[in-house]
Order: C-alpha cells, then structure tokens, then sequence
C-alpha cells in the first residue's frame, strides 16, 4: 500500500502507542540473531558523521535525534500529526539545534535539489512508489547515499497464518527484483540488497497484544474481535523462551 493510502492506519498505531505508554506499559520481547534492525542503525551512524541527513519517515524522531547527535543537519519528514508532535516534544528535551521536523509526504520532499548527502528510511516511505524513488534522488548530492530498512515477505509469517491476513504494507523482499530495477532506472548506482533473519520472544500474551496494537502486522487488529486467533498463536507458539515469531528485514543501499 503506498504510503498516502496509509495515513489513517498510522495515526491509529501511533495512538495505540501513546495509550500504552500513557499507562505505563512496556513491551517485553528480545530478539535472537540479527534480523537487520541494529545493522541498519550502525551503518546510518557510520555514515552521518558531520553529514546533512534527511529521514524519511522518522515517526516520533527518536532515531533521528541519534543522528542529529553526530550529523551536520538533520531532517525528518512524516505525514503523521500525531508523530510529529511528539519528535517535536523529544527534541526539546534533547535541546539540539541541528535538527528539524516537517508534515510532508515521501512523494513531494519540500527540500531544494541536492540538500542531503544521506538519506534513510527505517520502514519508511522512500521506496514507496516511483515518485518518491525520484525525490530521494533528486534531493541528494552527487555521491550522496540512501539506506533503507524494510520488512521481509516472511516477517511473522506464523503469526500471519493463523491470522489469515497480516502486513498492511507490501513487504519489500516481495519486490526486490522491481525495487532494483527503479532505483537504476533513476539514477541509482552500487545497489546492494540485503536479508536478515532472526527470531522474535515476546514473555506474555500482553506483550503480543501490544506489538499488534502498535504496528502494522495484522491489518484492523481488534482484541476482542481476534482473540482467538491471539490464543492460538500462544498455544501454538510458546516455548520456554517465550511466544515466538520470526523476523525478516531488508536493507538496501545505493549511491547517487
């Protein structure tokens, strides 16, 4: 689903969140094995040293507040309110001055022709559709970089098949052929595509609930109305170290 169709989900998962931390609630899971989520974060880290950043689709902007901390200048976009509201409220807290957050959409980057030497997108919106490949391009430098995290077509699969439904967006593995052949026909150069695997814990059914609540694995999740369907993922998928599910991320990087 290209991310102009995704507006509403969004502000709904965003909400969700606010509700649980509102009532103190903390998810409790851990990862086994590198499923791509931490390599994403050392290689942007690794390249935004003293470096103008745009992150498209930075959510509440607590990544790229990290960024801001050794960047240049940072930039983070998202076409949530509510998300936005609360990267503002971070970044006062963190009083830096390098950093800044607009309302805008992947496919219309409200920034001048060659403004950034790296842009990121951690299952963000930049590989959406077209439109936002080339805005991605036509906002870099000569030389300037993109990475982009996205999920795998097999990410929670055993949860997706108890529910009979999940991932309200297009996992990027399932078009990784289409992706390449985009970012070269814009321009694109060096593109490397790369897999993750690992296994996800979560230590209670409350724990699985608030995932589901929070993201967009299973698509108008309702507790009550899917109930069964979240006890059978417990009773099929507990083990002593929690109830599992797999997870698969994508990184693709490539140069202007």
């Amino acid at each position: 689903m290209p991310e102009y169709n995704g507006q509403e989900i969004w502000e709904k998962l965003y909400a969700a969140e606010e509700k649980q931390q509102a009532q103190g609630e903390t998810e409790r899971c851990w990862t086994e094995g590198e499923d791509g989520e931490m390599e994403f974060d050392r290689r942007v880290l690794a390249s935004a040293e003293g470096r103008d950043v745009i992150d498209i689709g930075c959510g509440t902007g607590e990544f790229t507040l990290e960024i801001a901390a050794i960047a240049r200048r940072v930039a983070g976009i998202d076409f949530s309110k509510r998300a936005l509201q609360k990267a503002h409220e971070n970044s006062r807290s963190k009083k830096l001055t390098n950093t800044e957050f607009r309302l805008a959409r992947a496919a219309q980057l409200p920034f001048p022709n060659q403004s950034f030497d790296l842009a990121i997108s951690r299952r963000g919106p930049a590989f959406d559709t077209s439109e936002s490949v080339r805005e991605v391009y036509r906002v870099l430098r000569g030389g300037g970089q993109v990475i982009v995290q996205g999920i795998g077509e097999k990410d929670k699969q055993n949860w997706v098949q108890v529910f009979g439904r999940g991932q309200v967006y297009p996992a990027i593995g399932e078009f990784r052929e289409e992706w390449r052949d985009m970012l070269t026909m814009t321009g694109f150069k060096d593109i490397s595509v790369e897999e993750f695997e690992a296994n996800e814990y979560f230590a209670t059914i409350n724990d699985v609930l608030m995932r589901l609540e929070d993201s967009p694995i299973v698509p108008n999740f309702d507790r009550e109305l899917d109930k069964d369907h979240v006890q059978e993922i417990v009773k099929q998928f507990t083990t002593p170290k929690g109830i599992m599910t797999n997870s698969q991320r994508v990184l693709v990087r490539a140069t202007k």
